[in-house]
């Protein structure tokens, strides 16, 4: 039987459109997975940095309590440091190892951990300073004698670092 109607009547796709369209939707199903794993990938690295950003403000505080706290023990240190080697005391136990010809022209205490002193040291001779120097380091009241700069043209100048262990009784 023939149709004789105006409508043209419609023929089935090619093959090669039929792959055409199935493999468009394949690549259009793939894509939107993509986008979802992708999304869920962003929301769990968002969720680690959110966390990390909680541990890096809880870590700030703790490292801020601490170094308060040892700042703390650092003053109280350095309070019975001061208490125990004023100085006058030090001063003393320095004046007491000093040949007569040998001064102070300049002291710098430096109280931290330890008390740390700089001196500047005029002697008329360097025999003068050299005993000096042995009396200090084999004081047991000082610790660390490390002698610095010298000028020996006349009268002999010469900077000199020690720590302070306390007076011996």
């Amino acid at each position: 039987m023939r149709d004789f109607s105006t409508r043209p009547r419609r023929e089935g796709l090619p093959p090669l459109e039929v792959a055409i369209v199935a493999l468009a939707a394949l690549v259009l199903a793939w894509s939107a997975y993509a986008a979802y794993a992708a999304r869920q990938e962003v929301g769990r690295r968002r969720a680690t940095v959110e966390q990390s950003r909680r541990e890096l403000a809880s870590s700030r505080a703790r490292l801020a309590a601490l170094e308060s706290r040892s700042s703390d023990v650092a003053l109280a240190r350095q309070t019975l440091l001061t208490l125990d080697a004023p100085p006058p005391r030090v001063l003393a136990t320095l004046a007491e190892l000093m040949p007569p010809d040998v001064r102070l022209a300049s002291v710098s205490l430096r109280y931290g951990e330890r008390l740390e002193l700089e001196m500047r040291v005029v002697a008329r001779t360097s025999t003068a300073y050299d005993v000096f120097l042995e009396r200090l380091q084999s004081s047991p009241a000082f610790e660390r004698v490390l002698p610095g700069d010298e000028n020996r043209d006349g009268e002999v100048r010469a900077a000199v670092r020690a720590g302070y262990r306390g007076s011996v009784s």
